[in-house]
């Protein structure tokens, strides 16, 4: 210990003398280890953590799969959550339904206020282990008609709304004008991915249709294994069971089955390869951060030759002064580890601001990020590996000494070759990094520009959107509704600035709403269900107009689309492709199951595609329903401008209390900023951003290094050039000899980097859309990029090189 003690003290006092060198080698290793941090904080969060329920790891989402490509998994039906909850009981201990959702609160005469929240199955709590901090959770007495109707709040809006003083006890909320009564108030720390910020519990009370009817799919399921039962075991289980369900419904459920996914893969499930590619880049950073160091250190130990071999001469052995270079380029480290940790501090909340807040909504526990004692650990431990990384090598090389030669007076501290050899290969594995980096990176630049450019089927220019929730209990007949829509259109188109205005169930790129499979009047059921499921959407007359949908065939939904008149509906041009192959689709009458008894929908017109699931989703049908026939409660209005979208929000707004005070809009954003903050954007926006900076850093490190090894061997090889312009050399000669030996590193670790990128960037393949991971116009962008900064950093050096002047150079030969 006390031999460790003078290392440090010694290390310490060497550092001072050369404060330029410790500063750089610092601030480099800082940059390194910094970003590690930041990003391995944000890993520790969403990949490491246990979910914050009671033995988490026997927690799973139950999904009902489709053999159908174009909707995948789907949330479950009534009947099938009871026929699961009935199969599973040999594997799940308990199994819960839950369904997201958003309503209007208002109590004790406060202003209306939009939350978000879900209904939930009375066993839900008791399924994910979590129990209120005040009153209970949910009982099987609540789910009873005659019972008071029960909801549990959030920590947060207790707080925000009776204050934390404040007893709950025979408290009333109203949610969309009904009351409820408030049986418990949550964990500050609970929160559930799937739904969001949720406020508000409401116990599921399914309707007479929800209940009934099994191709109704509207619930999320969760379950608990029962202690000792194994995942596969469970799978195997309720595929059985899901086999059974299509068996006994082969109508609806041909061919479906059971699909188990353990929690936590649900929750950060799309997140986690994102995570994983963002932790190997600023590896990689930190790689290129040691090679630098490490580069560093080589050449100040050249020149440090004589003091290493004056300690050899007195005794010293080479294992004690490779512990004294080692604890040098630790304490090296550790600095930098401790930079690093500001500057991790500033880069979370970078890391966590650049998330759009329709995502963070489902990553809550990103709001709250800290450096805890597992990050600290981490730090620490990453410090101490690159503080070995970076300083064993060089310490090898530098103890390799020859007592002769570097003891003599006017011996020059000239490296030996195999240093030399060393040096230049770590500029070749600087390049080869950086050149991974920006590869990547350009690769997934250029996905985010193919998706972005995708045309989704309207016209996004100037286009504000907002929802509304009508109050059941003052609008539960479908002519209140329909006649509230028609009232808040017209006074809306009315607004200066307003070109138009309409209203959709869902809006496109959501891939929200129902879906349904329609039956052809005529045709078998059979061929009629071959053409698939349908996406189901209700919009006002002018939808197609004002959001620029084109007309292809027959006519627009028209006021005299109302109820009472013929059923009437618009299809899209895949619907009409694949349901009418080779036949004209107008006049044609469709059927649904869940409007057997009414009379059969005729389709009057076709429309362009508008993508429904998102950008990067696949076209799919789409039928358009008339709201004043079937109006929605929940409906989003889409308002065409002639400037700025946002400047006639407040009008908007305005316009929709004038009609009732208790009907709040919400969500409301342009087009631009939706597509913008959607998930398949961010899914690629957010890593090609911060890949690139990793990258740009990269560039930059490995430019640094290129510039100080060129620039140390013009050093090392002055004499040389000084006697080359004493036989006559040119000016030229000489800078084509710097030039070339740089720019042969560079090229070789071109060479690599390539090599390595076609190997490395073929699991960012999940992450691109249009484009190939060995796209051949980035690889060749990025080589000649790096070729040209490579040839700047050789060039500044090569040409100090020719200005050698030989009298000065040779004086004391």
């Amino acid at each position: 210990m006390r031999s460790l003690l003078q290392d440090l003290q010694y290390g310490v006092r060497v550092l001072l003398r050369q404060p330029g060198f410790a500063l750089v080698a610092v601030v480099t290793l800082a940059l390194g280890v910094g970003a590690n941090t930041a990003i391995f904080t944000v890993v520790d969060a969403a990949l490491l953590r246990s979910l914050p329920y009671a033995e988490p790891e026997r927690l799973v989402h139950l999904w009902e799969t489709k053999p159908q490509q174009d909707f995948g998994e789907r949330e479950a039906s009534y009947p099938d959550y009871l026929d699961w909850r009935e199969g599973g009981g040999e594997v799940f201990e308990s199994v819960g339904g839950y369904t997201r959702g958003s309503f209007t609160l208002t109590a004790e005469g406060q202003a209306p206020e939009r939350v978000g929240g879900a209904g939930v199955t009375a066993s839900f709590f008791e399924v994910l282990g979590v129990k209120p901090d005040w009153g209970r959770a949910f009982s099987v007495e609540d789910e009873s008609p005659a019972a008071e109707r029960a909801v549990i709040v959030s920590h947060g809006l207790w707080r925000r709304r009776f204050g934390a003083d404040a007893s709950p006890a025979g408290r009333m909320v109203t949610l969309n004008g009904v009351n409820f009564n408030v049986v418990g108030v949550l964990p500050a720390s609970f929160h559930f991915a799937k739904v969001g910020e949720a406020d508000v519990w409401m116990l599921l009370r399914p309707t007479p249709t929800q209940r009934e009817r099994r191709y109704f799919h509207w619930l999320q399921v969760v379950a608990r294994l029962k202690k000792g039962v194994e995942f596969d075991a469970a799978q195997s289980r309720m595929q059985a069971v899901g086999a059974r369900i299509a068996a006994d419904d082969p109508s609806a459920h041909a061919g479906t089955g059971v699909r188990l996914v353990p929690l936590q893969e649900e929750f950060v499930g799309g997140l986690k390869p994102i995570l994983l590619v963002l932790l190997g880049a600023v590896g990689f950073v930190l790689l290129i951060a040691c090679v630098n160091v490490a580069n560093l250190l080589l050449a100040r130990s050249t020149a440090r030759k004589k003091e290493i071999a004056i300690r050899v001469a007195l005794g010293a052995s080479r294992w004690r002064l490779v512990r004294q270079l080692l604890t040098e380029s630790t304490v090296l480290a550790l600095l930098g580890g401790g930079l690093g940790l500001v500057l991790a501090l500033w880069g979370v909340d970078l890391l966590v601001a650049a998330i759009p807040p329709a995502q963070l909504a489902l990553m809550p526990y990103l709001r709250e990020l800290s450096l805890n004692g597992g990050v600290l650990a981490f730090t620490f431990a990453l410090s101490i590996l690159t503080g070995v990384l970076f300083g064993l090598t060089p310490a090898l090389e530098a103890t390799k000494t020859d007592l002769q030669e570097s003891l003599k007076e006017g011996g020059r501290a000239s490296g030996t070759k195999g240093a030399k050899g060393l040096r230049g290969f770590l500029v070749v594995s600087e390049v080869a990094l950086a050149l991974v980096l920006l590869v990547g990176a350009g690769l997934m630049v250029k996905s985010l520009l193919r998706m972005l450019s995708v045309d989704p089927g309207f016209q996004t220019e100037n286009l504000l959107t907002l929802k509304l929730t009508l109050p059941a209990v003052r609008y539960g007949d479908d002519s209140k509704a329909a006649g509230f829509y028609e009232q808040l259109l017209g006074r809306v188109e009315n607004v200066p600035g307003v070109r138009g205005a309409a209203a959709v169930s869902n809006l496109p790129l959501s891939g929200d709403g129902g879906t349904g499979t329609p039956q052809v009047v005529g045709r078998p059921q059979a061929e009629s269900d071959a053409s698939g499921e349908s996406y189901l959407r209700t919009v006002s007359a002018g939808y197609f107009d004002v959001m620029g949908v084109p007309l292809l065939k027959g006519r627009a939904l028209t006021e005299r689309d109302r109820a009472g008149a013929q059923p009437v509906v618009i299809v899209n041009r895949t619907f009409a492709e694949r349901t009418f192959p080779g036949e004209d689709p107008l006049g044609q009458r469709i059927t649904f199951r869940f409007t057997a008894d009414q009379p059969p929908y005729e389709i009057v017109g076709v429309v362009g595609d508008e993508k429904v699931a998102g950008l990067d989703a696949r076209t799919t049908p789409v039928i358009y329903f008339p709201y004043l026939q079937s109006p929605d409660s929940t409906m989003s209005l889409v308002v065409r401008t002639s400037s700025d979208p946002e400047g006639i929000t407040s009008a908007v707004r305005g316009e929709a209390q004038a009609l009732d005070r208790e009907v709040p809009l919400y969500a409301v954003m342009t087009m631009e900023r939706l597509i913008a903050d959607s998930a398949p954007t961010f899914m690629r926006r957010y890593p090609a951003y911060l890949v690139g900076v990793f990258a740009g850093v990269a560039l930059l490190l490995a430019v640094v290094g290129i510039y100080g090894v060129i620039s140390y061997a013009v050093g090392q090889r002055t004499r040389e050039i000084a006697i080359r312009v004493a036989l006559g050399a040119q000016r030229r000669d000489v800078l084509g000899m710097v030039l070339r030996q740089g720019m042969l590193l560079a090229l070789a670790g071109v060479l690599v980097g390539v090599a390595g990128a076609l190997a490395l960037t073929r699991l960012l393949a999940g992450l691109l859309f249009g484009v190939s991971a060995a796209d051949p116009s980035i690889y060749a962008a990025v080589s000649a990029l790096l070729l040209l900064v490579a040839l700047v950093a050789c060039y500044v050096p090569a040409r100090r090189a020719t200005k050698v002047d030989p009298m000065v150079a040779l004086r004391y030969e």
